[in-house]
């Protein structure tokens, strides 16, 4: 629900002002603005050459994992494919670092990636650089290009804070990817390295994870939030700050996965298992914009974990975020064009 302070007196949200202003390197993004990535104009249309260059790349990145067991299988007939399988699977012994990386998220590339997807963004409250957060990102969808394409913006949106984020820990393990992710921030998604991370900064993570790929729908959006305490149990113990909520409209569009008959496998095995779909049946994903919300900060109370009631706040937590996430949802969804697209928290 959206409260009356927040509308403009009959009903309807209030109107966000957009802006095309490119962000100075050390400038903090106003709050309460919709502002356009690398100073993108809200009707502008890319360049063709562009596009196809942004949708080939992310497509080598998105469906690398197609492309790599065609590989192997043509290794048993080629020499040459032999040997490119080969070295792509030796980079796996080298070291994955840095973590984080800023000349590498800096590329241009990656600015045509954000164009491809008209990309844009809205902070709510402006964030204290020298408090601790966690950024609770959803949805996953098909595959969370939205969010990887945000790790590359970060330092951009918060040029004060050091932010890195958790993925699948089988991520690591896959040639490219492993490196990529890397550089981009993340580590993998255990309890330690969350931990690790909270003490050098802050840490974003796409709570939905795998059983989101299969939760696609045609006429609403749907996320997994409902029983995942393991971030608000690690936000208590490690005394962080706040909570974040960050939704990406327009993720769950770009690509789809199935069969949705292989969710219970991909789960228990925690991979995910099936085919990409997105621009024409091919794994690419469709060019329709996108919109990051940083919603308003959840603050985490302070409470011992040897206390009797931890984990009773731990539940009070995760509720917060549940309701948070929701009315951030109804808040800016028309801004999006889906004042009838509801959001099922499940």
């Amino acid at each position: 629900m959206v409260s009356e302070s927040e509308t403009n007196g009959h009903g309807e949200p209030k109107p966000v002002r957009i802006s095309t202003h490119t962000l100075k390197p050390g400038e903090d993004p106003p709050p309460g603005v919709r502002i356009y990535a690398d100073g993108i104009k809200p009707d502008q249309k890319q360049n063709v050459f562009v596009t196809l260059l942004a949708g080939v790349t992310m497509s080598v990145y998105v469906g690398f994992m197609n492309y790599f067991m065609l590989l192997v299988v043509l290794s048993f007939f080629s020499r040459t494919t032999l040997y490119i399988v080969l070295a792509l699977l030796g980079t796996l012994l080298l070291p994955a670092k840095p973590v984080l990386w800023p000349a590498f998220n800096r590329l241009w590339i990656f600015k045509t990636w954000r164009h491809y997807f008209h990309y844009s963004f809205l902070i709510e409250e402006p964030l204290d650089p020298k408090k601790r957060y966690i950024f609770v990102e959803f949805p996953h969808g098909a595959f969370p290009i939205g969010p990887i394409v945000a790790g590359t913006l970060m330092q951009t949106l918060f040029p004060h804070m050091m932010i890195y984020s958790v993925a699948a820990s089988v991520v690591f393990y896959i040639p490219f990817w492993r490196h990529f992710i890397t550089w981009i921030g993340s580590v993998p998604a255990t309890s330690a390295n969350f931990k690790r991370l909270l003490r050098k900064g802050s840490v974003a993570v796409v709570v939905g994870g795998i059983a989101e790929m299969y939760m696609g729908h045609p006429h609403r959006e749907r996320v997994k939030l409902k029983g995942r305490r393991g971030f608000a149990k690690i936000a208590l113990e490690e005394q962080v700050d706040a909570i974040v909520c960050v939704y990406y409209f327009g993720q769950s569009q770009v690509l789809s996965f199935g069969p949705a008959w292989l969710a219970g496998v991909s789960r228990r095995l925690r991979t995910s298992f099936g085919y990409l779909t997105g621009w024409m049946g091919l794994p690419v994903p469709k060019p329709l914009p996108m919109y990051m919300v940083n919603g308003r900060p959840i603050p985490v109370p302070k409470v011992a974990r040897d206390s009797p009631d931890f984990d009773k706040e731990v539940d009070k937590l995760l509720d917060a975020c549940i309701k948070e996430l929701g009315e951030m949802y109804d808040r800016h969804r028309g801004e999006y064009g889906w004042s009838n697209r509801p959001l099922s928290i499940e």
